[in-house]
């Protein structure tokens, strides 16, 4: 049975040159280097923290955070200065101090920022994307924009816009969720580095008995953070639920925090070894590793991996290696590779104007996202974005005319940290 909306007027809330949807790593990074660069920028995200997944998902370590420069660096060095960085391979934070730290960075750049908002519609004209229905408290209003950059993590607006996409591996699936949880209590003498006595001793405590049914995953890792005694826990899986159904994303929320208790019950097994913990914090949302990829002028391949390739468009090189949590297995796939780049045209969909993406929804393969879905490269990512939704609104020209003719000029932005 369907229901028929009766047709009405939208309110225009405000008409701006970039509208950045999703405030995640590469929402954040689009926002803040559009905003710098002299774009009238407004962000929308549905929760109420910026950061995304660092913060409402409790996601670390920042991997690929010291290879890049810009903003990676910039948020380091402000978390170190604030003594929230270290933990875990010297690249973990602190979630909170994170959020204080996107909100001072956001404000100071005089971003626009909506929370508690959902994006629901993009506003069409002859193919041409001229904004984006956004709903909340205050119902639904339009927000008009020269350009969109689609940083939801799912490519939502550019699905719905009409782009084309692909959804998971060879088989179809996704990788498996995963959600963080912290605890408290770690003992002071457990080494920040000593992942593998926690292994170990979760291995045997699982072999010894049937506690740990129901998480299932083989490779547990707990996350030290730079307070003593605190730590972020990586560990459930949550298999065969897709993300971008809201039904599916519901159950998945609901089989994580599942799992988690299920956890706790086997940390008390291990209490010589990592101490009297207890459950400090869950996340606001479950992480969702994979879902839609959106085609653009170019598609990251399997070969651009292997071989190493880089572009005079390359806007982001990635060092972090294929990880492929498998869709239906307790095991991981993983290997290296010499870095590879991301070229600026990837982040330009097909069959839409007006629209950019950034973050793990951009155009490439299965294994090509497996490596670049962290947060540093998502970061990278976005900011390379922000620019060049700048420099398309301060030249008056479309994102793709950029991409396809006067790459030159937004990388020569980008090089100069932004300006234009």
């Amino acid at each position: 049975m369907n229901i028929r909306r009766e047709a009405r007027e939208i309110p225009v809330r405000n008409e701006c040159d970039v509208l950045v949807v999703g405030a995640g790593p590469a929402g954040f990074g689009a926002a803040i280097s559009a905003a710098r660069a002299g774009a009238r920028t407004t962000l929308v995200e549905y929760g109420g923290k910026l950061g995304g997944m660092w913060t409402l998902g409790l996601l670390s370590p920042f991997f690929d955070n010291h290879h890049h420069d810009g903003l990676n660096r910039e948020l380091r060095e402000a978390l170190q200065a604030r003594g929230c960085w270290g933990g875990l391979w010297n690249i973990s934070f602190d979630p909170t101090e994170m959020a204080m730290l996107l909100d001072e960075l956001a404000l100071d750049a005089g971003i626009d920022i909506l929370f508690y908002t959902m994006a629901t519609e993009p506003i069409m004209e002859d193919g041409v994307l001229k904004g984006v229905v956004v709903e909340n408290k205050s119902g639904p209003q339009a927000i008009l924009a020269k350009t969109v950059v689609d940083c939801t993590g799912d490519g939502d607006i550019a699905a719905r816009a009409g782009a084309p996409f692909e959804i998971g591996g060879p088989e179809g699936a996704c990788q498996p969720m995963t959600m963080m949880f912290k605890i408290g209590g770690v003992k002071a003498e457990y080494g920040r580095d000593d992942t593998n006595g926690f292994y170990k001793a979760l291995t045997k405590v699982v072999a010894e008995t049937d506690v740990l049914s129901g998480v299932p995953f083989n490779n547990p890792a707990i996350i030290k953070l730079p307070r003593e005694g605190e730590a972020l826990i990586q560990w459930t899986h949550v298999r065969h639920r897709l993300g971008t159904d809201g039904d599916e994303l519901s159950k998945a929320t609901l089989e994580g925090r599942r799992q988690i208790r299920r956890a706790m019950e086997l940390f008390k097994a291990i209490r010589p070894v990592l101490g009297d913990v207890y459950l400090m914090e869950l996340p606001m949302v479950v992480g969702v590793r994979e879902t839609r990829r959106v085609k653009g002028e170019y598609y990251v391949t399997d070969d651009d991996v292997k071989e190493g390739r880089r572009h005079e468009d390359g806007i982001c090189l990635v060092h972090f290696g294929v990880d492929i949590h498998e869709p239906s297995k307790s095991t991981q796939t993983c290997f290296g590779h010499n870095g590879f780049d991301i070229p600026l045209r990837s982040l330009v969909p097909l069959g839409v104007e007006n629209l950019l993406t950034a973050g793990r929804c951009i155009s490439g393969s299965f294994v090509a996202h497996a490596a670049y879905r962290v947060t540093g490269d998502c970061l990278k990512m976005g900011e390379a974005a922000g620019v060049m939704a700048a420099v398309a609104a301060a030249r008056d020209v479309s994102v793709r005319h950029l991409a396809r003719k006067e790459p030159g000029i937004v990388m020569e932005s980008i090089n100069k940290g932004g300006k234009i």
